[in-house]
């Protein structure tokens, strides 16, 4: 389509049609623009270290868009002048005003994974002025701007299970566009929840910089290989801090202990395997670090409430004769829902 336009590195959302995707294939990976009700996101993934910049056309009215990164490091965005700079498990929220454009560059120092939600600011229309006074006021500046412009979130478990489910849960056709939505609308709701909140836990702003390197440090290895068999003294050592400050630090830096966060990976990441390759569960049980499948189905009924042998029956059969086609009543309704 005439509206990404590849040999200039620039794209725009503008024209995307409702349940519109676009995936561009670029340097080192892709990146895929999708529009699901007031809501459309960017996901760029790089699969290689590759130095890439890429620039957010400007758009016709002003957006919200928040930023979280789940893989990477010195991933820059730049607006109206002022860059913030990302590392993996970080997030922020800036504001950009209608004939804005927006530069993000990757710095190709490793592998990177970057969401980026939007939304129309005129589409937030909730009665936040008295509860949320800083969220407020950041709304109705008239100009582009970070929410946080001193720090960056720090992303808990919930926000990435979320972006996870948002890129790569598939439900039956006629349910997807819906269950896309619906996942958007609840990371939003999530980040304007805690919105006037970030920023305010003492604890996390009396990290010292190489303190709270250390703590993301050990979040990446948690992250990016959660089947590891890890102990607090061995991710202590491996960072060059001791046990007790090591669990004192990643709780008030992510709000979980070290292995309440490490289950909560393996959990979703076992979730996401058995829904996506219809793998046996001895076989996801390895995958995710656990030795026996008995140990792992056990943990597994203890995050999600029941077994993974029952997680394909929770699923949404559908039968032929309501396909989209031939019952397309029903997707408008579970389009509005």
């Amino acid at each position: 389509m005439a509206e990404f336009s590849l040999e200039r590195d620039e794209f725009t959302h503008e024209a995307l049609a409702d349940g519109g995707i676009h995936s561009i294939t670029v340097k080192g990976g892709a990146i895929t623009i999708s529009r699901f009700g007031m809501f459309s996101y960017y996901q760029v993934g790089t699969s290689y270290p590759a130095a890439y910049r890429w620039r957010v056309l400007a758009q016709p009215r002003s957006e919200i868009r928040l930023f979280f990164v789940s893989k990477g490091r010195d991933i820059r965005v730049r607006c109206d002048g002022e860059t913030k700079v990302f590392s993996a498990g970080e997030g922020n929220c800036s504001l950009v005003r209608e004939g804005c454009t927006q530069e993000i560059a990757l710095h190709g120092e490793g592998a990177c994974e970057l969401f980026m939600l939007v939304v129309g600011r005129s589409d937030v229309s909730l009665p936040i002025a008295d509860s949320q006074p800083r969220l407020y006021d950041f709304l109705k500046a008239d100009q582009c701007a970070w929410l946080l412009p001193g720090q960056n979130i720090q992303l808990g478990m919930r926000k990435i299970t979320l972006i996870q489910q948002i890129l790569h849960e598939k439900k039956p056709v006629y349910l997807q566009a819906a269950y896309t939505q619906v996942k958007l609308a609840e990371l939003f709701v999530l980040f304007l929840e805690k919105a006037d909140r970030f920023g305010e836990e003492e604890a996390v702003t009396l990290l010292r910089p190489d303190e709270l390197a250390r703590i993301r440090q050990v979040r990446n290895m948690l992250h990016d290989d959660p089947a590891a068999p890890y102990s607090l003294v061995g991710l202590a050592h491996a960072v060059g801090t001791n046990e007790t400050t090591l669990k004192t630090h990643f709780k008030a830096v992510y709000g979980m202990t070290v292995f309440g966060y490490l289950t909560a990976r393996r959990m979703e990441l076992a979730k996401t395997l058995l829904l996506a390759n219809n793998l046996k569960v001895s076989a996801v049980a390895q995958e995710v670090g656990y030795k026996y499948a008995s140990h792992f189905s056990a943990a597994f009924r203890k995050y999600f409430g029941y077994l993974p042998t029952k997680l394909l029956r929770m699923l949404v059969s559908v039968p032929a004769y309501l396909s989209a086609g031939a019952c397309p009543e029903v997707c408008t309704y579970l389009a509005i829902v």
